[in-house]
């Protein structure tokens, strides 16, 4: 985690020093305000990044000197089985963003369909 950490307080340090540069040199309120959404991005992964670091004692292996490969064998992953599930939560956040334009009927039926996926969908992760 320190090597991660490492960038990502590096990318904030970054989009700080060119988001004053490009303020005292432009003054251009909307990229001034893009660099700082930014700088606030970069900032909240780097302080939940040193948050977890410090309230984990044992570093990983990654981040020690005298660590072996076999030190990082375990459960690669664990993959869901085949699902049609993504492709009816596509249909039903696309019927939210319709819901928009054509009524509320159809801003109902895709935030049923979503929600229903998402209960569906982490049912199964769980198994």
């Amino acid at each position: 985690m320190r090597l991660e950490l490492n960038v990502w307080t590096g990318l904030t340090l970054f989009y700080v020093v060119v988001g004053g540069i490009y303020w005292l040199v432009d003054g251009d309120p909307a990229g001034a305000t893009l660099l700082l959404m930014a700088t606030a991005l970069g900032g909240l992964i780097a302080g939940w990044m040193w948050d977890w670091r410090r309230h984990h004692d044992h570093p990983r292996p990654a981040d020690r000197v005298d660590a072996d490969a076999d030190d990082e064998a375990g459960v690669v992953g664990v993959f869901p089985t085949a699902s049609l599930r993504p492709l009816a939560l596509g249909v039903g956040i696309t019927a939210i963003v319709l819901g928009a334009v054509l009524g509320s009927w159809m801003l109902l039926a895709g935030v049923a369909i979503t929600l229903s996926q998402v209960a569906l969908l982490t049912r199964d992760a769980d198994r």
